[in-house]
């Protein structure tokens, strides 16, 4: 018979194989022979959270500080499990236990934060995003959560006006910060810039505002900050002259477009309200469109508090319009945003059919058994800006592969918790003995830190296409993209000295893998092949060069053919499915990017033993 400690060993060995049946089985046996080890609880809540078991993981994890109150994790993964179930205040409780026994981890601070926003106790949640800063200065999307929580509290502001940013210092502290976190700032000066830096950064004006004024009202370094003031206060009026303009072509022309770029440039005032408004009126005027595509729509009416009113507008327009395939998709999107998966899957398993009649009619003719739809047999995983979408069309011309109702559907990388039963929703059934593929492309698989592994969980024997793409032009041709669908607003300078100062200045903080570094990160390759070609065989991955493809569309995808085991297919024509046209950057900047990705182009071409010279 195992003792205790062997059971455990037991479930740590499992834990290792990402077996948690296993894992949990074995740690239940450590603790039936010895019931007082906290550590045992601890690991089996461990195991139990990674099977979702989120009430048993909770009861262990109590256990676990009932037998030891002084470990810091058994609070902190408490509160996370406790926040899958939405009990915020209990999770509140949790997070200020684990910062009670651990001062420093500023994960810690950082979470509570969040909570705290869900209970809209906006003063409480600044002074964690701000201590969270203090002992962490670059934790993902904390300058934008604490402008996000200023902005709260002045809309919530007793008196419900909105205060004039160039009014006295003394007004701004009474509306803004409270004196917890002003506090915090005047004994920490060098945080104060360096938090409203940040917050310049990440497009939080008003907040930049603020904490700059605050800043020259402790005299620190003057007349600096007071350029640096002077900056943001210009880009403040910069933004609202964009919404002047906006506004000023809308009265010339009252399009879907139109009212989409006042949406934007409203939300970059952070005027959410009038930039639901604008979405909306945007949406009247031409319903029977991708709208399911614009992320920032869906994250202005969830902010609101406006999903179920455009899911029923959309719901009106479905019945009025039954074979309208984009209503569906639409539909589908607002119930996944309100968290409706369940109810969400019949519309996008309806769009799939509207699909399936028009390219295999035969196919819809037999019967529509929703079990036997099996998913992707290839995936184009990246990069983004390197072809895909063109590939990706031609593919789809071949008699022999179906397309899902989206070529980007981003499961893998951010929309995992939706369920794998939502992303199979998306796919034409198949019926056995037919020759026929189905597959998709979502680039922001390729730099996802987990899309590899949760791709080979499920699919270990899925066929993976990248495109990698010289990395200078990559991230130029994706600042331009971003800039036409109006989800950047600072000049290409700006926004690639931003990436390379990250980068080469704080090389010991870069996670490549958190996309923090927007356009310049994404094209260090190597860092990312690595983990896909540790998971899946070299047979199962073809790598190719976009430059190649450009040049001779037709000789790369009878290659892809070649590789998905297809015979060949010609196409008439293979035109550009997403073009881009912007000037040439300046030779000085295009040097010094050139320089920056040298040693990493060397290393991938090492590392693969393909030459792509990229100069």
């Amino acid at each position: 018979m195992n003792t205790s400690e062997e059971y455990a060993n037991l479930g740590s060995i499992y834990v290792q194989e990402n077996n948690w049946d296993l894992a949990i089985e074995n740690y239940r046996k450590a603790i039936i022979l010895k019931p007082n080890v906290s550590w045992y609880y601890y690991h089996l809540a461990q195991a139990l959270s990674q099977k979702k078991d989120w009430e048993k993981a909770i009861k262990n994890y109590d256990k676990a500080i009932e037998l030891d109150p002084n470990f810091a994790w058994s609070y902190y993964n408490l509160a996370n499990a406790l926040s899958k179930l939405e009990k915020w205040d209990e999770v509140v409780k949790a997070y200020q236990n684990a910062i009670r026994v651990d001062v420093n981890f500023s994960w810690s601070y950082y979470n509570l934060g969040d909570a705290l926003i869900k209970l809209k106790k906006w003063d409480e949640a600044i002074y964690n995003y701000l201590y969270a800063t203090k002992l962490q200065t670059e934790l993902p999307g904390i300058y934008s959560k604490l402008g996000d929580a200023i902005e709260e509290k002045h809309k919530s502001s007793l008196d419900g006006k909105i205060k004039d940013f160039y009014k006295d210092i003394q007004d701004i502290k009474q509306y803004y910060i409270d004196d917890k976190s002003l506090l915090l700032l005047q004994q920490n000066p060098d945080l104060l810039v360096q938090v409203a830096d940040g917050l310049t950064k990440a497009n939080q004006i008003n907040g930049a505002i603020i904490l700059y004024k605050i800043a020259l009202d402790i005299n620190q370094d003057y007349l600096k900050i007071f350029e640096k003031l002077k900056q943001v206060l210009e880009k403040k009026n910069q933004l609202e002259r964009e919404i002047l303009e906006v506004r000023k072509e809308i009265e010339l022309k009252q399009n879907s477009r139109s009212y989409y770029n006042l949406g934007i440039a409203l939300t970059r005032e952070k005027k959410w309200n009038e930039a639901v408004i604008a979405y909306r009126q945007g949406i009247e005027i031409e319903p029977d469109f991708h709208w399911w595509f614009y992320h920032n729509i869906w994250e202005a009416f969830a902010r609101e508090d406006k999903l179920m009113e455009i899911l029923n507008f959309f719901q009106m327009f479905q019945k009025a319009n039954p074979d309208s395939f984009w209503s569906y998709l639409n539909i589908g999107e607002a119930l996944t945003c309100l968290g409706k998966i369940d109810e969400a899957i019949p519309y996008y398993q309806t769009a799939c059919y509207q699909q399936t009649t028009k390219k295999y009619p035969s196919l819809v003719s037999q019967p529509w058994n929703l079990e036997q739809v099996q998913g992707p047999n290839f995936i184009i995983i990246g990069v983004q800006k390197g072809g895909t979408t063109s590939l990706f069309g031609y593919l789809t011309q071949h008699p022999q592969i179906m397309s899902p109702i989206k070529k980007e559907i981003d499961f893998w990388s951010w929309k995992f918790n939706e369920s794998i039963n939502w992303y199979l929703a998306h796919f034409p059934v198949i019926p056995d003995g037919k020759k026929i593929l189905a597959g998709e492309a979502s680039p922001s698989y390729f730099n996802h830190p987990d899309a590899a592994r949760r791709i080979y969980q499920f699919f270990p024997k899925i066929k993976l296409i990248i495109l990698l793409r010289n990395p200078v032009v990559r991230a130029i041709s994706q600042y331009y993209t971003w800039r036409r669908f109006n989800w950047e607003n600072r000049s290409l300078e700006e926004a690639i000295e931003s990436d390379l100062d990250k980068l080469i200045n704080n090389p010991e903080k870069v996670n490549y893998w958190m996309g923090e570094q927007n356009y310049l990160a994404k094209g260090v390759y190597i860092e990312f092949l690595k983990e896909w070609m540790s998971l899946f065989p070299r047979e199962q991955l073809l790598i190719l060069k976009s430059e190649d493809f450009y040049a001779d569309p037709q000789a790369i995808v009878q290659q892809v053919l070649k590789f998905l085991d297809l015979p060949r297919y010609e196409l008439l024509e293979y035109k550009n499915y997403n073009p881009g046209n912007y000037s040439q950057i300046d030779p000085l900047m295009d040097k010094k990017l050139s320089n920056y990705f040298q040693v990493h182009n060397q290393k991938l071409e090492e590392y693969l033993g393909i030459k792509f010279n990229w100069e």
